[in-house]
């Protein structure tokens, strides 16, 4: 499943972390899954810059409800031996500091990068049987960028790209009691 996307589907509107969420699947173990939330965003983080009394912002998206004291970050280039492959494009690691020096120096373009406090975790059947019982949409990564898919909006307009019987769902609100 490493590369692919799930798409929550509308039997989760309960479920106040994962409703309408978009989840990189990132890596596959004998132990489970590992993911990443793209479009929840969680906040920022200042770096200070040493030479002035000015700090740079760095937007951070809330990747899950695992290890939350963490960051990680995805990215379209391989830049140290610790990174992790995703597919032939994508890598993901923790190396925040490393990311962020190589973006400051401009070796890096910061659109080239996500990154993510915390992370999505299933454990080996677990996410199997949650795309069984319906929970989970799987789709291949499709022809779509996942920097495109970290807009607040994406679930929407991929529910409505795929089957028809969700696209009722993509104009809901994000509070269904509203409704």
């Amino acid at each position: 499943m490493k590369g692919k996307i799930l798409i929550s589907s509308p039997s989760l509107l309960s479920d106040m972390i994962f409703y309408k969420s978009i989840i990189l699947i990132v890596d596959e173990t004998e132990q489970g899954h590992t993911g990443f939330i793209l479009n929840r965003p969680g906040g920022f983080f200042l770096i200070k810059d040493n030479n002035s009394s000015f700090g740079k912002k760095y937007e951070f998206n809330f990747g899950g409800p695992v290890s939350q004291q963490t960051f990680y970050i995805t990215r379209n280039h391989n830049l140290y031996n610790e990174s992790l492959i995703i597919d032939d494009k994508l890598y993901w690691g923790n190396n925040v500091q490393l990311i962020i020096d190589q973006v400051e120096s401009g070796k890096i373009d910061l659109e080239d990068v996500l990154f993510f406090q915390g992370y999505s975790g299933w454990e080996s059947e677990q996410l199997n049987d949650e795309i069984e019982n319906n929970s989970w949409i799987l789709v291949d990564r499709f022809d779509k960028n996942i920097f495109n898919l970290t807009k607040k909006n994406s679930w929407s307009k991929v529910i409505n790209e795929l089957d028809n019987k969700y696209r009722i769902w993509s104009n809901s609100p994000d509070d269904i009691s509203l409704n």
